[in-house]
């Protein structure tokens, strides 16, 4: 016997859907489990389900992602006191990033791992 994928009715004003997160949950009386299909109106699913279900249709083309711009960091080495045998690893606010005095080329590579 062939098995057949029997497609849900989809009446007048309903659009396919699928849940894609985890869990599930009750729309009007149905148990909508993950991965299932189903027809319903855009007005029957609530707002705070809106995340866990797709169109169909909009499944094949997700959204993009949006650009996130931020400041770049920038960070220096400074002398620790008037001796000029310790450094100090600091930001653009100001802020001390070490905790202890550190040597020359030792601050300077962590200036080059902070900047990466």
């Amino acid at each position: 016997m062939e098995r057949k994928k029997i497609a849900p009715n989809v009446e007048d004003g309903e659009v396919m859907w699928q849940k894609i997160g985890g869990g599930s949950f009750r729309l009007n009386g149905r148990m909508i489990k993950p991965g299932q299909r189903f027809a319903a109106k855009e007005s029957d699913i609530p707002a705070s389900f809106r995340d866990v279900v797709i169109k169909v249709g909009e499944a094949a083309q997700p959204k993009p992602a949006p650009e996130i711009l931020g400041i770049v960091p920038v960070y220096e080495v400074k002398v620790r006191g008037k001796g000029g045998l310790w450094y100090d690893v600091v930001d653009q606010n100001g802020k001390v990033l070490n905790e202890k005095a550190l040597k020359k080329d030792i601050a300077e590579k962590l200036v080059k791992d902070l900047a990466r």
